[in-house]
């Protein structure tokens, strides 16, 4: 089973995220089977407001879709949205004929099975504005104790300080045990780089009997399990305005008629004029 994973960062274009996405691929395979393959990156073009803006995202977002197009050219089984807002998730799905799945809607379903109210520890006010909406999209409200549990620091800021994790990781074990006092059974940290930041400074799945999700852990095998469900004939539903499938003379008419003007890479294999 191949599995691409697609981070939001910079990784393998840029030196800053290398630590982190080396980490992140060490926790992918940390979760995967054995013989699951995954390959990890980040984008070339990668603006630190991304996240902030739903404008940028929407532009930043076209380097998604042309992975995913690469990724079904190469043959891969599933594609991770390791973004931590599950951007191009629906389109994505639509678009391929394997799974897709998101980072997001996998750790806050797993969070509400395995729990009863869960938390979002994190970085930035923005990023808890964008669970809060992520959370009513999947109907999950009743679930959610909204916070927010913040410790302010850019998502540059926690890559560079992976090599030295002790003091990031004070702060954001503070808003942990804040989030449990108020009631959270189930901690999901977002971004992902926090979860490396606490592992690194020693700190477990658990704390005071409250579970800690590994949001990459978590979405490794959610692709697993689709993949395997997919070869049982289980797949998304392919109502149309759900995920309805385009069809492969659609699709290569869409591909061909908007690449002039999104600049999509259309991987030779896929390019059907």
């Amino acid at each position: 089973m191949k599995i691409w994973f697609q981070s939001g960062s910079g990784y393998r274009f840029n030196p800053l995220w290398e630590e982190y996405g080396q980490n992140l691929y060490k926790q992918c395979m940390a979760a995967a089977r054995p013989g699951t393959e995954v390959y990890v990156t980040g984008t070339e073009v990668h603006m630190t407001e991304r996240d902030r803006y739903k404008v940028v995202q929407y532009y930043h977002g076209n380097q998604f879709m042309n992975n995913m197009l690469k990724a079904e050219a190469e043959g891969y089984d599933a594609f991770v949205m390791g973004c931590s807002f599950d951007e191009r998730v629906d389109e994505g799905r639509e678009m391929l004929d394997m799974p897709v799945i998101g980072i997001g809607q996998a750790n806050l379903f797993l969070a509400s099975m395995i729990g009863d109210q869960f938390a979002i520890p994190t970085c930035e006010p923005h990023i808890a504005q964008k669970y809060s909406e992520l959370v009513r999209k999947y109907g999950l409200d009743s679930h959610y104790l909204r916070g927010p549990y913040i410790h302010q620091i850019s998502e540059n800021g926690l890559a560079a300080g992976l090599n030295s994790p002790e003091a990031t990781a004070e702060g954001f074990k503070a808003v942990c045990k804040k989030a449990i006092d108020d009631g959270a059974s189930v901690l999901i940290p977002v971004p992902a780089s926090i979860y490396q930041t606490l592992q690194k400074a020693g700190v477990s799945n658990s704390m005071d009997g409250v579970t800690i999700l590994d949001p990459v852990a978590v979405v490794i095998k959610f692709a697993e399990m689709m993949v395997d469900l997919k070869q049982m004939g289980i797949e998304v539903s392919r109502k149309l305005q759900v995920y309805g499938a385009l069809g492969e003379e659609l699709r290569s008419q869409l591909l061909n008629m908007y690449a002039p003007i999104f600049k999509i890479n259309i991987p030779e294999k896929l390019n059907k004029k």
